[in-house]
């Protein structure tokens, strides 16, 4: 088998494809799409291809899964927010047109992004819905500290983290300490066996919402964490158990 996907999100890939019932997944759903030199414009469009794919196994809609694309080089970009595009046909044409940028490898600065612009009200997210971050990188990020703060600072704000790892290129500790847990890190040996996990990530999406509590997010006052500046404080949205 051309991937590698470890243990638990094995089974719940093995479970889900052979499963005929569907799922309601209420998840604000984002990607963070490397998009940096290493990568290259053919694989590019096999990530696009992979997160299409992706996409395609929810049910798209305010009642349920809304998706949102950043992509990163040196620096983040916003291709959609949540609240862009609320049917399939417009999401995979939008995702179809993304452009590729090349450059570096500054994941950290996009996790910052995601939680300062993305996970907010004003760019769709949802109060009674679970946040999902879905990093597809094929590299190890340019500031490893920086990179691993921002993602506890997400993590900390109940926003579950899926690390999606492409190649030998890949640091394998950096993406355990990213990723929400061990059964949240995927990893294939290239861009073509992306399609061996074309629903991994409905498959971990459905199972935290048919058996995890629902949850609340709630509204306080943090300042997102760096290596290098304080940072006035910013409002975000966190999420607590009801």
């Amino acid at each position: 088998m051309a991937g590698k996907l470890f243990p638990l999100v094995f089974l719940l890939f093995l479970y889900f494809s052979s499963c005929t019932c569907a799922c309601h997944d209420k998840v604000d759903l984002v990607f963070l799409v490397d998009s940096s030199g290493s990568v290259g414009h053919n694989n590019f469009i096999k990530v696009k291809n992979f997160v299409t794919s992706s996409v395609n196994r929810f049910i798209i809609g305010n009642r349920d899964t809304l998706v949102s694309v950043v992509t990163f080089a040196s620096t983040p970009h916003t291709e959609f927010k949540l609240n862009s595009l609320h049917d399939k046909l417009p999401l995979a044409n939008a995702i179809h047109g993304i452009r590729y940028i090349s450059g570096g490898t500054n994941t950290g600065e996009a996790l910052k992004f995601v939680g300062s612009h993305i996970f907010q009200p004003s760019s769709g997210d949802r109060i009674n819905a679970r946040n999902i971050l879905v990093v597809i990188t094929d590299g190890q990020s340019n500031n490893h500290v920086a990179t691993i703060a921002q993602a506890n600072y997400l993590r900390n704000n109940n926003i579950l983290i899926i690390a999606v790892g492409i190649g030998s290129g890949i640091s394998k500790s950096e993406l355990d300490r990213m990723a929400s847990g061990p059964s949240y890190v995927l990893h294939v040996e290239d861009f073509n066996a992306l399609s061996h996990i074309y629903d991994s990530i409905h498959s971990i999406a459905c199972i935290l919402v048919t058996t995890i509590h629902p949850t609340l997010k709630v509204t306080t006052t943090t300042a997102a964490p760096t290596t290098t500046t304080t940072d006035a404080p910013t409002t975000t949205t966190t999420k607590s158990k009801l």
